[in-house]
C-alpha cells in the first residue's frame, strides 16, 4: 500500500512540477517581452548594417525572453513596418537561439536556497501591491513566472529521484528512448507543444540528474527538442503571409539544418566509437546536467554556423516559399532610401513622389482603379487604410531622419511642412476609410440606396481629381479642386433633409447611417479642402522661386497645411 501511494505521490509530484514551469515559461516570455519589447525593438532597429551588435542583441534578446518565438515575433512587427529586412533580420534570429542557453545553464546548478528566496520577495512585492502598478507588473510578474518555472524544476526533480527507484518507470522510459527515431520523436513532440525546446532541455536536465537517461538518450532528446522548435516556430508563421511568414520560415530552417549538422556526428561516434560530440560534452563537464547544457549549446551554435554560412543562399528560398504580398509590395516606400538624406533638396523631392502614392490610393476606398497600374489595381479596398498607414509612417520616419541631419533652416521648414501634409493624407485616408465602410451597408430604405450611390459617384470624382492634383501640381486643376471643395454652407444639411421627405419613415438603422454618412461626407471635403490650399501654396512659392532664379526647395508657411479650423459636424 506504501508503494502505491508512493508511486502516485512522485507521479503527481512530477505533473504539478510540470505544471508549474510551463506556467513559469509562460510568464516570462509574456512578461519580459512587455517589460523588454519596447527597448528590444530599439536595439533591433539599431543594429542593422553593424554584425557584431546584431549579433549581441540576438543573444541578449533570447535570454531576456526565453523564447524564440517572442523575439521572432518582435522581427516580423519590424519587418512589416519596413525597420528591418529579412537579411538584416537573420543575424538576431540566429544568434536569440544562443541566450535561450541560459535557462538551461540555470537548470543544471543546485538553486534551491535562491528559488526560496525568490518565492519569498514575489510573495512581498504581491503583498505591497506592487502587482497593481502599471511601472511594476511586468518586473514582479516576471519575477513570479521565474518563481514558479524553478519551482515546478525543484519539484520534477524530487519526483525523478522517487522515481528513479521504481524499477517500471526506468523500464517503461528506457523504451521510450532506447531506439534513436522514438528518442528524435519524443524530443520533437514535446517541443512542438510547449513551443520551447529550452523547456523540454530542461526537463532532460532534471531527469538525467535523477538517473532516468543516459547522456546518450539525453542528446536525441535535446536533437528533437531542437527540431520540434523549428517547427513551432514554422507552424506559427503559417498564420502570417508574405514576407513576415519568412522570418518564421527562416527560424525553423536555422534549427533544423544545425541538428541535421550534428546529427551525423552523433552517429559516427555511436557507431565508430569516435569521441565527437557526446566525448567533447564528457571532456569538458563533470556531471550529465552540465553535459547536457553543452549539447543544447551545440545545437544553438550550429543555427549560428547555418546563418554564417548560407543565410544569403537561403534569402532566394525564402522569396518562393512565401513572396510578398502586393500590401506589403504597396506599402514599401518605392523612392526613399537612406543616402539620399546626404542631399536635402532631392530627399525632399523624394518625399513629395511618395506623398502622391499615398494620395494616389484615395479612390481606391470607393473600389476606382482605372488610374492605377499593377499590384496597386488589385488592392483590396478594405486594405487601403493600412497600406496608405504603413506608407505614410514611413514617410514620416524619413523625415525625422532628414532633420536629425543637421540641415538649415529653410530645409526644416520645408520639412515641417511636408510631414503636416503628410498628416493630412493619413486623415484623408481614415476618413474615407470609414465613410466607405457606411456606403457599403445594405439599407433598408430605396432613398438611402440611391443616396449611398450619388454620393460614391460623386466623391469618386472629386478624389480622382485630387490625385490628379497632386500628381501633376497644374494651376488650373489646383484652382477646380479649390471650387468643388469651396465653402457650401447647408449642402450637407439639404441631402439629409432631401432623404428625409422622400422617405415616409427611415428606420433607425437607415436615419443613424444617414447621419454618420453625411456628417463623414462633410469632414473629407474639409480635408480635401485644406488639402488643395497646401497644393496651391506650395505651387505658388515655387513658381516664384522660378522666377527669382532661385532653387525651389521652401515649401510655404506650414500654417497652409495645419491651420485647423472647427471640426465641421
Amino acid at each position: 500500500m506504501s508503494g502505491t501511494t508512493l508511486t502516485l505521490d512522485s507521479i503527481a509530484s512530477f505533473l504539478a512540477g510540470i505544471g508549474l514551469f510551463f506556467i513559469g515559461i509562460k510568464g516570462i516570455s509574456g512578461n519580459m517581452g512587455e517589460l523588454a519589447g519596447r527597448r528590444l525593438r530599439h536595439w533591433v532597429t539599431l543594429s542593422t548594417g553593424h554584425p557584431a551588435l546584431a549579433a549581441s542583441v540576438g543573444l541578449i534578446s533570447g535570454a531576456l525572453t526565453q523564447s524564440t518565438n517572442a523575439v521572432t515575433v518582435i522581427l516580423i512587427s519590424l519587418a512589416k513596418a519596413d525597420l528591418i529586412t529579412i537579411g538584416e533580420s537573420a543575424p538576431i534570429l540566429a544568434w536569440s537561439n544562443v541566450g535561450t542557453a541560459v535557462l538551461v545553464m540555470i537548470a543544471a546548478i543546485d538553486i534551491h536556497l535562491f528559488v526560496l528566496a525568490l518565492i519569498g520577495a514575489v510573495g512581498i512585492c504581491f503583498y505591497l501591491n506592487l502587482d497593481r502598478s502599471a511601472r511594476w507588473r511586468p518586473l514582479v510578474s516576471t519575477s513570479f513566472g521565474a518563481a514558479m518555472l524553478f519551482l515546478g524544476l525543484e519539484l520534477m526533480r524530487d519526483a525523478s529521484h522517487q522515481l528513479d527507484a521504481m524499477y517500471w518507470a526506468r523500464d517503461f522510459l528506457a523504451i521510450a528512448v532506447r531506439a534513436a527515431p522514438t528518442a528524435l520523436l519524443a524530443g520533437i513532440a514535446g517541443a512542438v507543444v510547449t513551443q520551447s525546446s529550452a523547456a523540454i532541455s530542461v526537463m532532460v536536465v532534471a531527469m538525467g540528474m535523477a538517473g532516468l537517461l543516459t547522456l546518450e538518450q539525453s542528446a536525441l532528446l535535446v536533437f528533437g527538442a531542437s527540431i520540434g522548435s523549428g517547427i513551432a516556430t514554422y507552424f506559427m508563421g503559417l498564420r502570417i503571409a508574405g514576407k513576415a511568414r519568412q522570418l518564421a520560415i527562416l527560424q525553423a530552417l536555422f534549427k533544423t539544418l544545425g541538428v541535421l549538422l550534428l546529427l551525423p556526428l552523433f552517429f559516427i561516434e555511436r557507431t565508430f566509437g569516435v569521441p565527437l560530440i557526446v566525448g567533447a560534452a564528457r571532456a569538458i563537464a563533470v556531471g550529465i546536467s552540465h553535459q547536457v547544457v553543452l549539447i543544447y549549446l551545440a545545437c544553438q551554435v550550429a543555427a549560428v554556423v547555418i546563418q554564417v554560412l548560407f543565410g544569403r543562399a537561403l534569402l532566394p528560398l525564402l522569396g518562393r516559399l512565401s513572396p510578398a504580398s502586393a500590401e506589403e509590395s504597396l506599402s514599401a516606400p518605392h523612392y526613399l532610401y537612406a543616402d539620399a538624406l546626404s542631399e536635402p533638396a532631392s530627399a525632399l523631392a523624394l518625399v513629395d513622389r511618395e506623398q502622391v502614392r499615398v494620395a494616389s490610393l484615395m479612390p481606391l476606398h470607393l473600389g476606382i482603379a482605372e488610374h492605377l497600374e499593377g499590384a496597386a489595381r488589385t488592392l483590396r479596398r478594405e486594405s487601403v487604410l493600412a497600406v496608405a498607414t504603413t506608407l505614410a509612417k514611413a514617410i514620416g520616419r524619413f523625415l525625422d531622419d532628414l532633420t536629425d541631419t543637421g540641415a538649415s533652416r529653410d530645409v526644416l521648414e520645408s520639412a515641417a511642412n511636408r510631414a503636416g501634409f503628410n498628416g493630412l493624407l493619413l486623415e484623408i485616408h481614415e476618413s474615407l476609410g470609414e465613410l466607405a465602410l457606411l456606403l457599403t451597408r445594405p439599407f433598408e430604405d430605396a432613398a438611402m440606396r440611391s443616396l449611398a450611390e450619388n454620393i460614391t459617384q460623386g466623391l469618386g470624382a472629386l478624389l480622382l481629381t485630387a490625385e490628379e492634383t497632386c500628381r501633376t501640381r497644374n494651376a488650373d486643376e489646383i484652382a477646380l479642386l479649390r471650387t468643388l471643395t469651396s465653402e457650401r454652407e447647408g449642402l450637407v444639411d439639404s441631402l439629409r433633409r432631401r432623404v428625409i421627405a422622400t422617405s415616409n419613415a427611415l428606420s433607425a438603422h437607415d436615419q443613424e447611417s444617414l447621419f454618420a454618412i453625411t456628417s463623414l461626407l462633410e469632414r473629407v471635403v474639409w480635408l480635401l479642402r485644406r488639402y488643395g490650399r497646401y497644393l496651391a501654396a506650395q505651387t505658388e512659392q515655387t513658381e516664384a522661386e522660378a522666377d527669382a532664379g532661385q532653387e525651389p526647395e521652401k515649401l510655404p508657411d506650414r500654417a497652409a497645411v495645419d491651420s485647423t479650423p472647427a471640426t465641421p459636424t
